[in-house]
């Protein structure tokens, strides 16, 4: 491409126009550098009543500070008021950005990030009187390059236009059912075109499910049945994702506790079976003694008596033992596994979780080999009972994270209301 090509191929994206309710929006040489303009309906602006409307919106404009918010001069000739110019940088309709780019719906937060701002600038409106009505991708702007969205005209500026389909033609569909019928204008009016503007988003997918219930109670026909605000919208659409996530971490707190197991008894030794001589029948040793079957002549000590007491002993001896090693390991499990059962672990990549997981498991044997030891019980005995600590622990530690995020659920719910 030659450089006249370069400079004609520039100039035709310049002059690409997009289609708004109030006109057409391009960029246009002025003073030999581009500037964004926007060309009135001949049908507005040949009328009084607009043209009146737009030169006060003009005025209110400048005291807007909104991030969110362009700003606008108007633009007139020796035939009057033919459009406006809008203040530095490169905009389009959203309408062209979901045209252009579908699959940035998907993108990472880019919905809840667009939605929140559109909430917020209209809060701040209607914390000065102003209300958007129509929130039409037609009538949504979006900056080039990080996708930020933009308003422009605020349609209460403009009530007395009494034709409100003559004014915003297609977009129409995204106005409150009362604007249309009434002229009535309120916050709620809003709301349900924000929730119409939330539904087109998801248009080319399903709308996730923890957001179905926003999008239909924001656009019931019936504006008693709304969310009376932008801000009460916007703390159920929170309430429903804060809770979508707690879901999400108890599973994963479920399937932390399984790998946990896996881990656990894939590094404790299998336990071998030991097969032993079954004792003689009682019967026969009775009938032995009734028949005067004197016992010391096939070397039995008399002393049997106490070795049965001494067996007795043992195992008194070995309760004890496990009692202490009951005692000494479900201190041990609680504090190694209270490790793994944290915010940052719960958030930590699979990687990272596998790592504390595998250390966590060698801690527990080790813990469990050396208290067996000092407490004098059988290996084989002290698998068996450290394995019902570990579950019994997990269980303790799961249901005390089941409970901080349901008393957490309460507190975010009491803060909305």
């Amino acid at each position: 491409m030659n450089y006249e090509e370069l400079l004609e191929s520039r100039n035709g994206g310049a002059m690409a126009k997009e289609s708004t309710p109030f006109g057409l929006l391009y960029k246009k040489m002025m003073a030999n550098k581009y500037a964004n303009v926007l060309d009135l309906r001949d049908e507005l602006k040949d009328s009084l009543v607009f043209c009146d409307a737009i030169a006060m919106e003009c005025e209110q404009n400048r005291e807007l500070t909104h991030k969110n918010q362009l700003h606008f001069t108007l633009s007139r000739d020796s035939a009057g008021l033919y459009g406006v110019t809008i203040e530095q940088g490169t905009y389009h309709t959203f309408a062209r950005l979901l045209e252009d780019n579908p699959a940035i719906v998907a993108g990472k937060d880019f919905v809840e990030h667009t939605m929140k701002d559109l909430l917020d600038l209209a809060s701040y409106l209607h914390g000065k009187g102003i209300f958007h009505v129509c929130y039409s991708p037609n009538n949504v702007l979006a900056r080039k390059g990080d996708h930020t969205v933009m308003l422009l005209f605020h349609g209460s500026a403009y009530q007395a236009f009494r034709d409100q389909e003559l004014l915003y033609g297609d977009s129409v569909s995204y106005i409150a059912p009362e604007v249309l019928e009434e002229g009535t204008v309120d916050a709620r009016s809003d709301v349900y075109s924000l929730g119409k503007f939330m539904e087109r988003l998801y248009e080319q997918s399903d709308i996730p499910l923890e957001l179905k219930g926003v999008v239909k109670k924001a656009t019931d026909p019936n504006p008693d049945r709304r969310y009376q605000t932008p801000d009460e919208m916007q703390s159920a659409i929170a309430s429903r994702q804060n809770t979508r996530r707690s879901v999400i971490s108890l599973v994963a707190a479920l399937v932390i506790a399984a790998l946990c197991f896996g881990v656990y008894f894939s590094l404790v030794p299998e336990r071998e079976d030991i097969e032993f001589v079954k004792p003689a029948p009682k019967q026969a040793e009775e009938d032995l003694l009734d028949d005067g079957f004197d016992p010391s002549g096939l070397g039995i000590a008399e002393d049997t008596i106490d070795t049965r007491a001494d067996a007795k002993k043992m195992k008194e001896y070995q309760a004890k033992a496990e009692q202490i090693f009951r005692k000494q390991f479900t201190r041990e499990a609680d504090r190694i596994l209270s490790k793994i059962y944290t915010n940052d672990k719960m958030g930590a990549s699979e990687k990272s979780f596998k790592a504390g997981s595998q250390s966590t498991m060698e801690e527990l044997v080790r813990a469990q080999v050396k208290l067996g030891n000092e407490a004098g019980l059988p290996d084989s005995r002290s698998r068996v009972v450290a394995g019902q600590i570990i579950d019994q622990v997990t269980n303790k530690l799961k249901s005390q994270m089941n409970q901080r995020e349901k008393e957490k659920e309460k507190e975010n719910n009491k803060e909305q209301e």
